[in-house]
């Protein structure tokens, strides 16, 4: 990547991985500009009064704001910054339940630098990434887990919101497109439509396209 500087943040509260995780980045290219932040209330503090960056990178488990509440944070904010989610825990539960909050991806602590330099272009072009041992995984067991899990029957039909690339696959299911004419409108893979498509099902707790298209209109997420 050459021309115009990309501007990361980096979130983790262990100082040293946040270290070496400034180094590892800058070193996959020079257009890449890290700033570290060991606390996460300090970058929020840092986007609210203007700071703008192309990708944020955050652990996932901190003591004082874990990943998902960062990235929820973020969404209150109407940030619009792609989340990368890299850590230690690389269980199924936690990886899609930060796909489903609306992560970018998801990359394992213990992965080579390479595959870190791939899901950060990727992030960079409105992608999800999770290596391919995780795309496995998730590709077979795709109900776990579910969006009712530990929720009382009463709040079993409370959803998150979706992310803004969501709505724009969401918005082209409606009008009838295949997942080849959204990846072609988005400028996205395939695969990333599908993975899109099933974190939107998942969301809404549907099955359908049908189903995901009226309930959506219900709750006022498209016309």
């Amino acid at each position: 990547m050459t021309g115009k500087p990309v501007e990361i943040a980096l979130v983790d509260d262990h100082r040293m991985f946040l270290d070496g995780l400034r180094e590892v980045i800058a070193s996959l290219d020079p257009a890449y500009r890290c700033a570290g932040f060991a606390s996460p209330h300090n970058l929020l503090i840092e986007i609210e009064s203007g700071r703008r960056y192309d990708l944020i990178v955050s652990d996932l488990v901190m003591e004082e704001m874990n990943g998902v509440a960062l990235i929820t944070a973020l969404q209150a904010r109407k940030c619009t910054i792609p989340v990368l989610i890299v850590s230690g825990i690389d269980t199924l539960p936690p990886v899609e339940k930060v796909l489903r909050i609306g992560a970018t991806g998801f990359v394992p602590k213990s992965a080579p630098a390479k595959v870190l330099g791939a899901a950060i272009k990727q992030a960079l072009r409105g992608e999800i990434f999770l290596p391919p041992e995780l795309w496995a995984v998730i590709e077979n067991d795709p109900h776990s887990p579910r969006l009712t899990e530990g929720r009382s029957p009463e709040h079993a039909e409370e959803v998150r919101p979706v992310g803004a690339r969501q709505l724009e696959v969401l918005r082209l299911v409606a009008e009838g497109y295949s997942n080849r004419s959204i990846s072609d409108v988005l400028g996205i893979s395939e695969n990333t439509v599908k993975t899109h498509i099933k974190q939107i099902f998942k969301q809404l707790n549907v099955t359908r396209r049908t189903a995901c298209v009226s309930k959506a209109r219900a709750m006022g997420l498209i016309d």
